[in-house]
């Protein structure tokens, strides 16, 4: 089988999708020829790279198409759309002319890819996958980025137009897939295939590691936020609990880690500093070699989500931190998967999402009871093995598009 993926982040991108794409990818190569039309680094990349009209690469078996994309800064508007439209366009001009592939497959990065896929399966008339990893234009309007009626009608169509007319819609999530239907795509089209994390590369570790020693964080109690600092995540929140731990008894040398970058970091650093917080600290990305040792830093991991977008974003690093063998409290949505999965397998504990109170409550309660923390992370460790392991999901796609390519239906005008 041939397929042809298109999405805007690949490896060595650091974003979410772009990870996750890539082991997708590289698994699947092992069985396919697998074709990736993706743009040039552009998400705090670890190796900048010359801007081309395209280059061809080989990514551990993966034939990987780069086309030009605008790269400018991602804190305004007119940049992220220049950048978006360069991409947009290089990838449709590039679907159009590589070799035709069997199965034709978008991801949601950036959110119109979906409709770019669309009109290269019915040029080529090959049959379309759009996997979702979030609900647009919901997630833009409800945190407020889209908010012009006209837009947001437009948008809607060229959104919907693609995931009522995909072969197959795969969502993330059961609460994904209900938001799905919500939008009248066709429940008999959509798959739910979780997100995951790889277990043989993320390991339970101890503590006294290299980067917890590097940082001095094999001293403290650690809180860690790990991942994308973006504008779902709901920090507010996260920082007003540190407000609170800073007077509670027993807790004053707790440090709450917030590791990435993101569109919101320097914003939060400036109200850290506002705050005068000295319990928050900032570090940067790590490099995938490095996550084992940043995770098992933590004594608590927090996932944070802003009300109202349960099922229209699906925190992944959820499956990260289990992985690892550490337990988390989420600030979330109790319909949320992140809420679902700690209620399943007992792995972490759930407040309610903008309840500060709350989150510091659930940690003080976690930080002070350390048999309670190690069964936590056993249970997420085992769950993350049994149910969300990388080979697993990579199966499940992998019998998907095998089904697709035998029944080889394209695309309907």
């Amino acid at each position: 089988m041939r397929l042809l993926v298109l999405n805007q982040y690949f490896h060595p991108d650091v974003a979410a999708t772009g990870q996750l794409l890539t082991e997708l990818c590289v698994s699947l190569a092992r069985s396919h020829e697998v074709w990736v039309i993706t743009g040039f680094p552009t998400y705090d990349p670890l190796e900048p790279r010359r801007r081309r009209l395209f280059a061809f690469e080989d990514v551990e078996g993966v034939r990987v198409l780069r086309v030009y994309t605008w790269r400018g800064s991602r804190k305004t508007l007119a940049s992220r759309a220049a950048t978006y439209v360069t991409f947009l366009l290089a990838a449709l001009l590039a679907g159009l002319l590589v070799r035709r592939p069997d199965v034709l497959m978008t991801w949601t990065d950036p959110p119109l890819i979906p409709f770019v896929g669309w009109v290269i399966a019915l040029v080529r008339r090959r049959p379309l996958v759009v996997v979702v990893q979030d609900v647009y234009p919901e997630v833009a309007v409800r945190l407020g980025a889209l908010r012009h009626p006209g837009l947001i009608r437009v948008a809607s169509a060229l959104l919907h137009l693609p995931l009522r007319r995909a072969a197959r819609i795969v969502a993330i999530s059961e609460g994904m897939r209900r938001r799905l239907l919500e939008k009248g795509v066709p429940g008999e089209r959509i798959r739910v295939i979780p997100n995951w994390a790889d277990g043989r590369a993320i390991v339970p570790c101890t503590r006294e590691n290299p980067f917890a020693r590097a940082h001095g964080l094999d001293r403290a109690r650690v809180v860690l936020h790990a991942g994308n600092v973006g504008l779902v995540q709901d920090f507010e929140t996260l920082l007003r609990c540190a407000e609170r731990l800073r007077f509670q008894e027993g807790l004053d040398g707790v440090k709450i880690v917030i590791l990435g970058d993101g569109a919101s970091k320097r914003r939060l650093q400036r109200e850290v500093a506002e705050r005068r917080l000295t319990n928050v600290v900032f570090l940067p990305y790590q490099p995938k070699e490095r996550v084992k040792y940043s995770l098992a830093s933590a004594d608590v991991a927090v996932i944070l989500l802003k009300p109202g977008l349960e099922g229209y974003v699906e925190p992944s690093k959820v499956y990260a931190i289990m992985a690892s063998g550490r337990p988390f409290v989420a600030a979330i949505g109790s319909r949320s998967e992140v809420a679902r999965i700690a209620r399943a397998h007992e792995c972490g504990v759930i407040v309610p999402a903008g309840q500060p109170d709350a989150l510091a409550e659930a940690l003080r309660a976690l930080l002070s009871d350390r048999s309670w923390r190690e069964r936590l992370g056993r249970n997420g460790r085992t769950a993350l093995l049994r149910f969300y392991e990388r080979s697993l999901a990579v199966s499940r796609y992998d019998r998907m598009l095998r089904a697709l390519c035998h029944e080889r239906t394209p695309p309907r005008a």
